[in-house]
């Protein structure tokens, strides 16, 4: 091609046509310059084909991260739920002498927030969240994974030290364990002593709190969760 324009130029000039060699140079250059700008918009697309195709895949495995954090929360509220109410019987005289031997499991048991975030914290460095076209979807990712897990995870922390701090010592110094398991007779003095009856219910202000929180996340990562799909069923 390019020889082919080189002929084209030569014959003019050869012939003396000067002033239809500039007016062909002239179209020439502009031809190029338009394959060039078409060269340019054809890489720009591809490129932001690429840019929204990683995006899609980084909300994808956001919903499955969602899930994660769903199923995480779902059994530990489950499972929190149950020593709340074993606690509630302790607290009210209604255990039985099963209760009463594994009490050790109701009281000094911390809670164990383990929030999922890889994926959040992934398109944050990739700076990918700017790129969604939805502002309420944004704030949303946001709330959820900069304030709504932070803030359970904050309660975690404070609780793992004041088991450590208070209750642990309290069971090393007063509480004589056979097998892992404590004698009914000694649950039952326990029950009347007021260091312990705080501990109770310090225990299960706490274990509520935390139910309360689990449920809220697992709430708020399920409608996270429809708004990501909705969004990317729209930018399919």
């Amino acid at each position: 091609m390019i020889k082919f324009f080189r002929k084209i130029r030569k014959s003019m000039l050869d012939q003396n046509k000067t002033g239809k060699y500039l007016k062909y140079a002239i179209g020439e250059i502009i031809l190029v310059i338009i394959g060039i700008l078409i060269a340019l918009q054809i890489n720009n697309w591809n490129e932001n084909q690429k840019i929204e195709s990683e995006l899609q895949s980084s909300l994808v495995n956001m919903i499955d991260e969602l899930q994660e954090n769903m199923n995480f929360f779902s059994e530990e509220g489950e499972s929190f739920q149950e020593r709340l109410e074993k606690i509630q019987k302790l607290m009210n005289n209604e255990a039985t002498d099963d209760d009463l031997k594994v009490l050790i499991n109701y009281i000094a048991q911390d809670v164990n927030a383990k929030p999922f975030k890889r994926v959040f914290e992934l398109i944050k460095d990739n700076k990918q969240l700017h790129l969604i076209e939805d502002e309420e979807l944004i704030k949303q990712i946001n709330q959820f994974y900069e304030h709504t897990l932070p803030d359970v995870y904050k309660i975690a922390a404070w609780h793992d030290g004041f088991v450590s701090n208070n209750i642990d010592p309290y069971v090393l110094e007063n509480i004589p364990l056979e097998n892992g398991l404590v004698d009914p007779k000694i649950s039952r003095k326990l029950l009347k002593e007021i260091k312990f009856k705080n501990i109770l219910t310090y225990q299960s202000i706490i274990y509520e709190g935390y139910v309360k929180s689990c449920t809220f996340i697992v709430e708020q990562a399920q409608e996270l969760r429809n708004m990501i799909t909705s969004y990317l069923k729209q930018h399919d």
